[in-house]
C-alpha cells in the first residue's frame, strides 16, 4: 500500500493560504479614517505561502503617463505624473513551477515624480489585488491614504485643456454647494444611475474592473473610501465627472 501523500495543487494550496488569512484590523489611519495598511495584507499571506511553496509574480505588460499640470491651494504651479498600465500577477507552485494562475490586474499611481507614482501604482494594486483575489471585504477601508498635499482632483485622462476645463468645472460646483449650504446632501437616484454608467464606460476603457476603477476615481477625486451608495451629492458630481473625462487612447 502506497502511504506517500499526493502533493497539493496550486489550487489547493490558495485556498489553503486563504483558510488562514484570518480577519483585519484596521492598523493606519489618515483624514480621521483608518484603513488596513499594506503590510498588515501582506503579512498575512506570506507565512503561509512560505510554508506551502508559493509564489506571487507582478508582471508589468504595458505602461503609459502623462503630465498633470495644476496650481496648488497657494496658486503655485505644480506638476504631476500618472502611471497608468495592464499587468497580471502569477501564482506560482514552487513545487511544480508549471502549475500556475495568472489573473490579468490593472495599475495607476500619480505622484511628483515619475518613478515614485509607478512605484505607488504598484503597492496600491498589490494591496487590492490580494485581498479582491482571496474576496475579503473592503466596503470601508481606505485604498491608499496617500496625502495629496494639496494637488487638484482632476485626475482625467483627456490631456492637459481636459484637465483645465475639469478643474474649473469642479472649482464652480464647490462654490455653488458652498454657498447653498447642500455639501452633505446625499446623492439622488438619478446620480447614482449616473456613477453606474460612468463607471460601466470607464472600465471598459481601461480593461479593468469597476471596483479597481471606482477606487481609483475616489483616490483621484481624494474621497475616503466607500460605497457607491454612500456618496454625497458632491461626491458624486466629482466622481461622475472624472469618469466622463476619461477617453479611449485613440480618441485624445
Amino acid at each position: 500500500m502506497n502511504s506517500q501523500v499526493k502533493p497539493m495543487s496550486l489550487a489547493q494550496k490558495l485556498v489553503e493560504i486563504r483558510r488562514n488569512i484570518g480577519s483585519f484590523t484596521k492598523d493606519a489611519q489618515s483624514y480621521n479614517y483608518s484603513y488596513v495598511s499594506n503590510s498588515q495584507v501582506l503579512s498575512k499571506i506570506q507565512h503561509t505561502m512560505n510554508d506551502l511553496g508559493v509564489l506571487l509574480i507582478p508582471k508589468v505588460l504595458d505602461q503609459q503617463f502623462k503630465e498633470h499640470p495644476y496650481k496648488d491651494k497657494y496658486g503655485k504651479d505644480k506638476l504631476d505624473f500618472i502611471v497608468y498600465g495592464s499587468m497580471s500577477y502569477v501564482w506560482m507552485n514552487a513545487d511544480d513551477p508549471k502549475d500556475t494562475i495568472e489573473v490579468p490586474f490593472y495599475y495607476t499611481g500619480a505622484q511628483d515624480d515619475v518613478s515614485k507614482a509607478f512605484g505607488s501604482g504598484l503597492t496600491y494594486s498589490e494591496r487590492y489585488f490580494i485581498i479582491k483575489f482571496f474576496n475579503l471585504p473592503t466596503d470601508a477601508d481606505d485604498p491608499d491614504a496617500r496625502n495629496t498635499g494639496g494637488r487638484s482632483q482632476s485626475y482625467g485622462q483627456g490631456g492637459n485643456n481636459q484637465h483645465q476645463g475639469y478643474q474649473k468645472q469642479e472649482r464652480s460646483q464647490h462654490n455653488q454647494q458652498n454657498q447653498q449650504g447642500t455639501q452633505m446632501q446625499p446623492m439622488s437616484p438619478e446620480q447614482y444611475e449616473q456613477v453606474k454608467k460612468a463607471l460601466k464606460k470607464a472600465a471598459t476603457i481601461f480593461g479593468a474592473d469597476n471596483q479597481a476603477v471606482y477606487n481609483g476615481a475616489l483616490q483621484a477625486c481624494k474621497i475616503p473610501v466607500k460605497n457607491s451608495k454612500m456618496l454625497t451629492a458632491k461626491e458624486a458630481n466629482l466622481v461622475i465627472n472624472y469618469l466622463l473625462s476619461i477617453k479611449p487612447p485613440q480618441a485624445q
